[in-house]
């Protein structure tokens, strides 16, 4: 267990005591505050790390802003999972949180504590989204609520739109080609392999040509750079069931980078969407992305552009599944979820030409 800022950076949610919670809320300016007992249940459906909701109760009266449970983020306890964080997820998520949350206006969960030991070590306190519900990866969303998300998305992606100083900071450089032909070449033969009976022949013919030219996608330039989640999808989206909830709010920064940003709203609709509906509404939900990064002082930056982009970056859905689902452990609901992504995100791929574009 390491040590870090005079806090040991746990494992798992198990070893949340109450002195440990008692430090953190002080730390984070809950003056008084007395953790007299701490209880935990899994929360969540990630699949690199474990997620745990932790009720609290206090020892005394409680503050009115004392939280009655926090979330704590901790590595997998899969050995291939905990593996893939190892690679700088971990790392990753931890940076965004401790050096570029408060720059950007997109809605995030408030931290309590962030902080990594080696690097398979991590832990993450972050604020109780509840009542907030959970995006349905496997059900889809509605029109609203894309439209919802993607002005959270530009609250992300605008406040550092072409901003030289994110080549200096530490959220995880621009995605290294050769590493990411390395990581294609390998997984893709077994993706189809693996999948063979669910996937369909013009998937599996997709899947074979961009790895082979996922390079050059890589490393086309559209002109933009910003903050990219990487895996912005319903899954780690927290959307509102009470007026009292934000809209939106987005969680899991493990796949943080820097790159093309509407690889991230690409993505978003193309695994969000059944395919006929998106084809019906992407142009116009393009356009509320678009509208929303002019808020934040993007210029000289056209819908047109913005299409281009839109277009290019629909090959993040093969991609994230592709090594999503042969790069951590394998589950049902994980089996169902990384088909359904392909299913869409390939299809919205071929419609919008996307192989031909480079």
């Amino acid at each position: 267990m390491t040590m870090t800022n005079g806090l040991p950076v746990l494992d798992t949610a198990d070893d949340v005591t109450p002195e440990w919670l008692t430090q953190v809320l002080l730390s984070a300016g809950h003056a008084g505050a007395q953790v007299a007992g701490v209880t935990v249940a899994p929360v969540g459906t990630g699949q690199m790390a474990d997620s745990s909701r932790i009720s609290i109760t206090y020892g005394g009266a409680p503050a009115a802003d004392f939280p009655a449970s926090l979330v704590g983020k901790f590595p997998s306890t899969d050995p291939q999972s905990r593996s893939a964080g190892e690679r700088g997820g971990y790392a990753r998520e931890v940076a965004f949180y401790q050096h570029m949350a408060h720059r950007v206006s997109g809605r995030t969960p408030r931290c309590y504590f962030a902080e990594v030991g080696k690097p398979d070590e991590f832990t993450l306190i972050l604020e109780d989204m509840a009542p907030a519900a959970q995006g349905d990866q496997l059900g889809g969303c509605s029109i609203e609520q894309a439209e919802a998300a993607l002005v959270n998305l530009a609250g992300f992606h605008g406040p550092v739109w072409n901003d030289p100083s994110l080549g200096d900071s530490p959220i995880g450089a621009r995605s290294e080609g050769n590493v990411l032909a390395e990581f294609m070449a390998a997984f893709t033969p077994e993706f189809n392999s693996r999948y063979a009976a669910r996937l369909s022949d013009d998937d599996k013919a997709l899947a074979t040509e961009f790895a082979a030219r996922v390079v050059e996608w890589d490393q086309f330039e559209t002109g933009s750079v910003s903050l990219i989640h990487g895996d912005y999808r319903l899954d780690n989206l927290l959307f509102a069931t009470t007026k009292s909830c934000p809209p939106v709010t987005t969680v899991d920064w493990q796949t943080l980078r820097t790159g093309p940003p509407l690889r991230d709203a690409a993505y978003f609709l193309g695994t969000s969407l059944d395919p006929e509906i998106r084809a019906r509404h992407e142009e116009a939900l393009v356009e509320v992305y678009h509208q929303a990064l002019l808020t934040h002082g993007v210029v000289n930056y056209s819908l047109e552009q913005c299409w281009d982009a839109y277009r290019l970056g629909s090959l993040q859905g093969p991609l994230i599944t592709i090594l999503g689902s042969i790069g951590v452990k394998q589950t049902d609901r994980g089996d169902d979820m990384f088909m359904t992504m392909m299913r869409r995100s390939g299809q919205q791929a071929r419609d919008l030409g996307a192989l031909s574009l480079f």
